[in-house]
């Protein structure tokens, strides 16, 4: 031993005497025995829950509850609407390892309208996690209701979710992009099972959100992020520039979807969340349910549709994309889409509400022709950047690019004079809101809940102030909305207040908890409803001669005269407007004096908007 050592040895051995003394004292032993009475719950209440408890599937007297353990264990899950178990409701269950070490309880026997307080036992020992939510009324009540609507969680301070705990819905509607697995994770997570059971991990513990999913029931459907369309092929775009000309040449591709897809996503939805059941789980996620006076109809955008990319013709003679749907391009597929007829028309609630994936407003079709038409030019806005093209691109995979299954829907509303209607919709990172006079039903469109893109609204406002075509607030999102005449860009979500059979009431929310704007809807037994009101399937056809030189005329489908409204636009594509004119006194238009190069000739007639292109030569 040398001299280095033995000190350090010394001063131990004589610690140890002195801690022998200490422990032997009798206030020792009362300190240790204080000690340990303390430390025991403490113990006794450690967390071996790692994910939820995930509330879904409520009604009045039920509801399912996802639970994840460290191992596979026995669970014993008590809810009580005291708080502190004086009489609490049993529910016996087991995680298994080949779900993930996870388990859905079924809690029944429950009070409509009450908080249940939630307590766990994992092996008979007390998890230390606390959590609640609330039964719906029971059906047809008239009981103020409160939902909150999100999407698109991908990055940022994730703020919104303290501001969602203290805004307390009674139920929220997640409308997909629930985190962003496709690039996040790797690999194609559709196709691999231990991938999936890492998405759904992923999403219960997103930064901050634990807090909510632990206070309010959820409800949810995969977008195209978390879920891309498991049947259909996902198209995408790209261009070229002619490194001499500058000309920009846009192009379409797509990525066939793997067999088994579709099946894998459905297992891991209902395995690893607390659905609802669902009308055919070899269809798609969509489902419907009673909440007091309201009805929801959360249908699925993604798993039953085909033929998105039907949408576009190229037309070879002026070298541009036309936007042409081929009959039998759907969005939700036959038998989803009889089945939200069905329950419209069948319904007895005094509120319809429809939660879609994607956007609505059906006045972005006016949007798409924009861009369409601007498609040879590059931008740079809204967090985004490429062609108009792309941007044409991302609206039509919206409702507005499935004209006949909008438009045949908005008719069937009108026709079977179905009142009180609304849409919440996710997907296109813009929390705004419109009262159904331009978007054709009442709209609440929401995200990024964690994320960017909110100031694309604005970008698109700037753009239609310089091709003359009204604002915004005019035209798009009467009920305003992040970007809509503000600069607030921050992350969001919308809330939906239901006070009775009076009035409803829609807010966007920012991330700091402010309200950016709010709008009323009467009730229809109040106010009368907006106007739902469809244009028609068929406008305008196009201008010829094509190539022109003097004059072109305009050629429209037998089924649509212009009417004293209509105004017409020549765009060139730099964006400049070079002539407008309206309404016509005859079909003949003179072009003479235009510079030769491509154009686009722009019909505006209430809910008409048509674009046709065409090119002059001299």
């Amino acid at each position: 031993m040398d001299g280095k050592n033995s000190k350090p040895r010394l001063f131990t051995k004589k610690l140890k005497v002195f801690s022998n003394q200490i422990l032997s004292s009798p206030a020792m032993h009362t300190f240790c025995r204080s000690f340990l009475f303390l430390l025991l719950p403490a113990l006794a209440q450690a967390q071996y829950i790692t994910h939820g408890p995930v509330t879904g599937a409520v009604t009045p007297t039920s509801a399912r509850i996802y639970l994840r353990s460290l191992s596979p264990a026995s669970i014993v899950l008590q809810a009580d609407s005291n708080p502190a178990f004086t009489n609490p409701l049993s529910f016996n269950g087991q995680t298994i390892a080949e779900n993930d070490t996870s388990a859905i309880l079924f809690l029944t026997g429950l009070q409509p309208g009450t908080r249940y307080h939630l307590r766990v036992w994992v092996n008979n020992q007390a998890d230390s996690l606390q959590a609640s939510f609330k039964t719906f009324p029971p059906e047809g009540s008239r009981t103020p209701i409160s939902l909150a609507v999100l999407s698109c969680q991908e990055y940022g301070t994730y703020n919104t979710f303290p501001s969602l705990v203290r805004q307390n819905p009674d139920l929220v509607l997640h409308t997909g992009d629930w985190t962003y697995p496709d690039y996040q994770l790797p690999g194609d997570h559709r196709m691999d099972t231990a991938t999936l059971k890492i998405s759904y991990q992923r999403r219960y513990a997103e930064p901050k959100m634990p807090a909510s999913l632990r206070r309010s029931a959820y409800d949810y459907v995969v977008d195209n992020h978390d879920g891309i369309g498991a049947r259909t092929n996902v198209s995408y775009t790209w261009f070229e520039r002619d490194s001499v000309s500058g000309a920009i040449r846009n192009l379409i591709g797509n990525d066939p979807t793997p067999p088994g897809a579709f099946e894998n996503m459905m297992y891991a939805y209902q395995t690893y969340f607390p659905a609802y059941p669902l009308y055919d789980p070899n269809d798609g996620m969509y489902h419907s349910y009673r909440m007091g006076n309201i009805e929801i109809f959360f249908v699925d955008v993604r798993n039953c549709g085909n033929e998105q990319d039907s949408s576009y013709r190229f037309d070879s003679i002026n070298q541009v994309w036309l936007w042409d749907p081929k009959p039998g391009q759907t969005l939700l597929g036959a038998k989803q889409f009889n089945w939200l007829l069905s329950g419209l028309r069948n319904s007895t609630a005094d509120w319809k509400i429809i939660v879609s994936g994607i956007m609505f407003n059906r006045a972005f079709r006016k949007v798409a022709q924009v861009s369409l038409a601007l498609q040879g030019l590059y931008f740079d806005a809204g967090g985004q950047s490429g062609t108009g093209f792309r941007l044409a691109h991302a609206v039509i995979s919206n409702w507005p690019g499935y004209i006949r299954e909008q438009d045949s829907l908005l008719n069937f509303i009108q026709q079977n004079q179905i009142r009180d209607v609304m849409v919440l919709s996710g997907h296109v990172h813009t929390n705004v809101m419109d009262d159904g006079r331009n978007a054709g039903l009442p709209e609440l469109n929401t995200g990024p809940m964690a994320g960017t893109g909110p100031e694309l609204t604005y970008y698109i406002d700037s753009i239609m102030g310089i091709l003359n075509m009204g604002t915004v607030k005019d035209s798009l999102w009467n009920g305003g909305g992040q970007g809509v005449n503000n600069t607030n860009f921050k992350s969001g979500y919308g809330k939906v207040e239901i006070f009775g059979n009076d009035s409803a009431r829609l807010c966007i929310i920012d991330e700091d908890d402010q309200i950016v704007s709010c709008m009323i809807l009467p009730h229809s037994s109040k106010a009368p409803a907006s106007a739902v009101a469809a244009g028609p399937a068929c406008d305008l056809l196009g201008v010829y001669p094509n190539p022109a030189s003097g004059e072109i005329r305009l050629s429209f489908c037998e089924a649509y005269k212009p009417g004293s409204r209509a105004r017409y636009s020549l765009i060139d594509l730099s964006g400049k407007i070079a002539r407008t004119f309206g309404p016509l006194r005859s079909e003949s238009v003179s072009v003479s004096g235009l510079p030769a190069g491509k154009y686009v000739l722009f019909l505006e007639d209430g809910p008409v908007f048509s674009a046709a292109p065409f090119l002059i030569q001299r």
